[in-house]
């Protein structure tokens, strides 16, 4: 077994709150996938309170921050494809543009990706707008459109 497949990522924005069924998710995860690590982005929100939940319980956490000096501060997007090298499995909360960029860079290297159930109803609703009808015309009723 590689060191790569005993760690997982874990994900998410800034302003999400992690309830008690995402924290078994992890852990549901963890267990599945054999994991004795957790990565992070090391910022505030959900990756704060996943360092909490785990030294807790004595899971070991590694952050990778954007604040490391190579030829200036590193970027998020640096930081995620730093991350995307250390696991083979990200679990993914809700989040802003950081947390779109890394899930995409876990696709390209196929990494196995677990989307969290509030994950896909905010995205659930983002994919729902296109079909809804915003401005009416002379002959449109109000509502859901073809």
């Amino acid at each position: 077994m590689s060191a790569r497949a005993l760690g997982v990522i874990v994900s998410g924005g800034r302003h999400h709150v992690l309830s008690v069924d995402d924290f078994a998710l992890i852990e549901r995860t963890m267990r599945a996938v054999g994991a004795k690590v957790i990565h992070t982005d090391g910022s505030d929100g959900v990756a704060a309170q996943v360092e909490a939940w785990a030294r807790q319980r004595g899971i070991a956490v590694w952050r990778v921050t954007a604040n490391w000096m190579h030829d200036g501060p590193a970027t998020p997007t640096e930081r995620n494809t730093t991350l995307v090298t250390l696991a083979r499995t990200v679990i993914a909360f809700p989040g802003e543009a950081v947390t779109e960029d890394l899930i995409a860079k876990a696709r390209k290297r196929r990494l196995r990706i677990i989307e969290s159930p509030g994950r896909q109803m905010a995205l659930r609703s983002v994919m729902d707008r296109r079909f809804l009808t915003t401005q009416r015309g002379p002959r449109q009723r109000p509502g859901i459109s073809p």
